[in-house]
């Protein structure tokens, strides 16, 4: 599902095209080489910054290698970006909003944000409020602190079976974090498809 622009209906989609600079890749097939075209990136950074520290390297040459991985980051960037990662079993987070802390755990996540549950004893978090989240992704031991702003949420029940649902987008991401994050989302979009072509 991907929310149309224009009216915000979640539109149902089989498919999707990820483009860059005159580059066209269906996003399966591009999550399927995720990999490949992650280490080529790598690659071409590290030969970027080689020839910009070289006195001897042409200017056609450094925009030419800048391009390809504009190219490159582009479609890494397409390719990752809105994709949603469901978890089988919720990752445990710390939040704090409206001036106070609680658990709760995060069903989904993409690049751009999360949908958290908290208990429904909790006070409904504030649409457009700012949102902290403290947590570890699976077989990891970092925590990764994050900003975000509630975007929806859904009232749940005060008896703490059915809780408080809240949808985060993120609104900043440090490096380390972003980099770690991607390398997770990608690693399990590749399971996926993976396991969907068994």
């Amino acid at each position: 599902m991907i929310a149309c622009d224009q009216c915000q209906t979640q539109v149902p989609v089989s498919n999707v095209l990820i483009s860059s600079n005159g580059f066209t890749f269906e996003r399966n097939d591009l999550l399927k080489r995720f990999y490949r075209y992650r280490k080529l990136l790598d690659e071409v950074i590290e030969e970027r910054n080689t020839m910009s520290s070289r006195d001897s390297t042409s200017d056609v040459s450094l925009r030419s290698i800048e391009k390809f991985m504009s190219v490159l980051q582009g479609m890494m960037a397409g390719a990752r970006d809105h994709y949603r990662c469901e978890f089988s079993r919720p990752i445990p987070v710390k939040l704090r909003y409206l001036q106070q802390e609680c658990a709760g755990t995060i069903y989904n996540m993409s690049m751009d944000g999360a949908c958290i549950e908290i208990s429904g004893r909790n006070p409904l978090p504030r649409v457009n409020g700012i949102i902290t989240l403290s947590f570890e992704l699976p077989e990891q031991k970092h925590t990764h602190v994050i900003t975000g702003e509630v975007c929806w949420t859904q009232k749940g029940e005060g008896d703490g079976k059915h809780g408080h649902s809240s949808g985060v987008r993120f609104t900043y991401l440090d490096d380390p974090s972003r980099a770690v994050l991607w390398q997770f989302i990608s690693s399990m979009a590749q399971k996926k498809l993976s396991a969907e072509q068994q």
